[in-house]
């Protein structure tokens, strides 16, 4: 093998560069300027696309090499374009250029016609089957007809407060009389547990897990995916599998499998045994459905409860009203009913400004031009990806008024138009478990009113503002949020 003094290289470069440049130097240079054209080609806007406005690639890049979270790449990247009027805007992610959606009315039109915009499935990006593929969320046509039923029948059911109730006294018995507790945590079991209990026939005893528990194999799993060089450039999976990351993501699919399994064997009537009922569904569309419903169902509504207990450890005027409201509506109770937890215009006021400031879902799933189409001012070609921006929705100034700050009086001294307040989607497609969610929100939070204090610790890395983690599906939860609780007497 040629010698670096003499490498066949160094000859043909030496005829283009000076003699004082080293044959090393040159080949980095070289290097250098073919890594530089290879990105400039993978990061090329396609032509039928390049009349958009775009944010800079670059700049996206760096966003997620930084591990931002989605909430502040949109806030920094996106929301100068929505502020200035511009409906849309063009934005690389996962491997490929997307359109945002940044106009509420635009959001509308693109959710309520599902014929013309279906959605899109990311398991072509991301190339594991998880949370994506054939299930609820993401399917089109007949087939999300067909999911959406059995679905809708677990939700059509009576409100299971005295579910949210039962939970709620052992989440209080982990918590104790106080001190600082990882509470982004702690809620996740929480509502892991109401899904598992209230809607998939089985307890996960989430708060009393051991290690490896099915909460834990998901957060690792979630956490895995997310490696910012690869969702950046979601090919290198193809030329650089991870046998590691594949072997955890098909150990979990193996555990909802395992679980589907044992429900088999005792159907009830719960929204896991709805599915098992319908003969038409594969094991595939079980398991995937299976996993986007434990996902969905514990995930969203357990970031909403952390950023509300945030809001409300920073704005302590706030919690005494809330506080004030809830004892008064109880009357000397402990434990509300379905109707106490509709007469909490304040709260209830509270849960809706922490879905819109922090909206647990800031990107909705994307979804696909069957034909050419215009939006806005923009024509927009067939084929083309369309991602309804939630986030920048909510924190347009020009929607929201000084939209940074936590005002739960939005919601109560003038009404606010369901266009720009779209926390669950909006559309025939808008998620089916709001009303299941906000309920399961009222109770815990009105319950720990009546039970607990609350504050930020000293030096929280959340002081200034509620930091979110870093994910692959658009999602904004609170990371590492702890929060200092005192027993009310």
């Amino acid at each position: 093998m040629p010698s670096s003094a003499n490498h066949p290289l160094d000859a043909y470069l030496s005829t283009f560069f000076p003699k004082q440049f080293a044959p090393v130097d040159l080949r980095w240079l070289l290097a250098v300027v073919a890594l530089y054209a290879l990105v400039e080609y993978l990061l090329a806007v396609p032509a039928e696309l390049r009349h958009l406005p775009k944010v800079s690639p670059y700049a996206t890049i760096w966003s997620y090499a930084r591990r931002e979270s989605v909430d502040s790449r949109v806030r920094r990247l996106i929301l100068p374009f929505a502020r200035r009027g511009e409906g849309v805007v063009l934005v690389y992610m996962l491997g490929k250029w997307g359109v945002h959606i940044l106009d509420a009315n635009l959001v509308k039109t693109v959710c309520q016609d599902m014929e013309r915009f279906p959605k899109k499935n990311y398991q072509e990006h991301l190339h594991f089957t998880f949370l994506s593929g054939p299930n609820v969320v993401f399917s089109n046509g007949e087939m999300w007809k067909r999911h959406s039923a059995s679905v809708k029948a677990a939700f059509d059911r009576e409100i299971p407060v005295h579910r949210f109730v039962t939970l709620a006294h052992e989440l209080f018995d982990r918590m104790g009389d106080g001190g600082v507790h990882r509470f982004s945590d702690l809620v996740q079991r929480y509502t892991l547990d109401v899904v598992g209990t209230a809607l998939l026939g089985h307890n996960f005893q989430a708060m009393h897990a051991s290690e490896d528990s099915f909460v834990d194999h998901f957060n690792r799993v979630m956490s895995r995916i997310a490696t910012p060089t690869r969702l950046i450039f979601p090919f290198l999976d193809d030329w650089f599998p991870r046998p590691a990351v594949i072997e955890d993501v098909n150990a979990l699919n193996a555990r909802y499998y395992g679980l589907l399994q044992m429900k088999k064997k005792e159907l009830g009537l719960d929204l896991l045994s709805y599915l098992l009922e319908d003969t038409t569904l594969s094991n595939e569309e079980l398991v995937s459905n299976l996993a986007i419903l434990f996902s969905a169902g514990h995930d969203t509504t357990s970031g909403a409860l952390s950023s509300l207990i945030y809001h409300f450890a920073k704005n302590p005027e706030y919690q005494r009203k809330a506080r004030e409201e809830v004892l008064s509506v109880l009357g000397g109770r402990t434990e509300p009913s379905l109707q106490d937890l509709s007469n909490t215009t304040f709260l209830n006021a509270c849960i809706k400004e922490a879905l819109r400031i922090n909206s647990p879902i800031s990107l909705l799933p994307a979804r696909w031009t069957l034909e050419p189409v215009t939006l806005g001012k923009y024509y927009i070609p067939a084929q083309t990806s369309l991602v309804p921006n939630v986030c920048a929705v909510h924190q347009n100034d020009n929607n929201w008024p000084d939209a940074q700050k936590f005002d739960p009086y939005r919601f109560i001294d003038q009404r606010q138009r369901a266009a720009i307040n779209i926390p669950f989607g909006t559309g025939p497609r808008q998620c089916v478990a709001r009303q299941f969610s906000l309920f399961e929100q009222r109770t815990l939070v009105c319950m720990m009113l009546v039970n607990y204090e609350w504050k930020l610790p000293a030096h929280s890395m959340h002081a200034r503002q509620v930091k979110n983690e870093f994910g692959a599906f658009g999602l904004s939860i609170p990371h590492d949020l702890d929060i200092e609780f005192v027993r009310r007497k």
